[in-house]
């Protein structure tokens, strides 16, 4: 156990403040940091998603178009 307590405190960092408590919504600052920017970060995600579903689908179509012209052609 005495190697594993130094290791533990050597990973704090006495320079950085830590939180104390609920976070103060009432600051700019805070309000930033933990609504806003996590909230543009989901509707990036959310629009990106909706983006590459819809790309892989027109890919789909595209091929399933060219396997039936080919499979017209071959026919004939």
């Amino acid at each position: 156990m005495s190697v594993i307590s130094p290791v533990a405190k050597a990973q704090k960092s006495p320079g950085i403040p830590m939180p104390s408590g609920p976070v103060d919504l009432s600051e700019p600052s805070n309000v930033v940091i933990f609504i806003i920017i996590p909230a543009i970060i989901l509707i990036a995600f959310l629009i990106f998603r909706k983006r590459i579903k819809k790309i892989k689908e027109e890919k789909r179509e595209k091929l399933k178009d060219e396997n039936e012209k080919n499979r017209s052609s071959k026919t004939k």
